[in-house]
């Protein structure tokens, strides 16, 4: 939580200077205010939801109400969203408006209608990759989504893992090898495969065993096997970048810090170069 000290009294007329971004993440709502020149001071803070319980869009309608500076008219607002489902497409077979035929169709659970009605329905949306031939498919909260357009109109989606991808693609163009770039998160594990500065593959995977650090580090590690295997890396001049949030409730990023720093255990025996650091989305524009 930022020091409410620091905390910016931003008119409507100072807040057309400024952005915003905004990522819903684990038990509540992380924003940050910049600058769109150099001038000025960058603001960031964490909203906790209220409840766990109720659907996301009225978790963050009931956070958008509570804070004033989520309400002013910025000249640019970025929503950076963890997507449920992501695949990767060539642009060549990408067609605008049939993105939602490249994610998993949602299915009726023969579950209780209790169960049911917690079913959330989804959105596709698309990030294209900057300098790339490649889009990502992406899947997210709709009536999150639609609330959040409504409201905040000059809003521009991406993936939460846009900031510390490019990050590592600029990396990996001065270097020699693949990376394999493991992005933790509430739940689930991205990885991404790396070449000079072109994303080579890219998977997501459901995290089954969430509740002990060692436990994750294990299933992971499973993930890790599998790509590296398939793709015939090698343990002496290719890497991995292990990246776990610093944004969210504690409980959670305590949590996978402590899954980052096993991880790291078990592969650096293995693995001549193994780094693990944390990621912050919302220090990036």
């Amino acid at each position: 939580m930022a020091d409410q000290a620091l905390r910016p009294t931003l008119t409507a007329e100072e807040a057309t200077s400024y952005s915003l971004s905004i990522r819903p993440t684990s038990g509540g709502l992380a924003f940050c205010i910049c600058p769109i020149t150099r001038d000025g001071v960058s603001f960031s803070t964490f909203l906790p939801y209220s409840s766990s319980e109720a659907p996301l869009y009225k978790m963050i309608e009931e956070l958008y109400y509570q804070d004033e500076l989520l309400s002013l008219p910025y000249a640019a607002t970025y929503l950076y969203y963890e997507p449920s489902q992501a695949t990767l497409v060539p642009d060549e077979l990408l067609i605008s408006g049939q993105e939602a035929l490249w994610l998993t169709p949602q299915r009726e659970t023969e579950e209780a209608e209790s169960v049911q009605r917690k079913t959330t329905s989804t959105l596709a949306l698309s990030y294209r990759l900057p300098d790339e031939t490649k889009s990502f498919v992406l899947a997210w909260d709709q009536e999150a989504y639609h609330f959040l357009r409504r409201t905040l109109l000059l809003l521009e989606p991406r993936p939460y893992f846009a900031p510390t991808l490019e990050t590592r693609r600029a990396y990996t163009r001065r270097t020699r090898g693949y990376e394999l770039l493991i992005q933790l998160r509430e739940k689930h594990v991205d990885c991404f495969l790396l070449r000079e500065g072109e994303l080579v593959a890219f998977n997501t995977y459901a995290i089954v065993r969430s509740l002990e650090a060692r436990e994750i580090a294990g299933e992971v590690m499973y993930y890790i096997v599998a790509l590296w295997r398939h793709f015939s890396l090698s343990p002496d001049t290719d890497h991995i970048h292990v990246s776990y949030p610093c944004e969210g409730a504690e409980q959670v990023t305590s949590l996978l810090k402590a899954s980052a720093e096993c991880l790291h255990e078990l592969l650096k025996d293995h693995i001549t170069s193994v780094q693990v650091e944390p990621y912050q989305t919302l220090t990036h524009q």
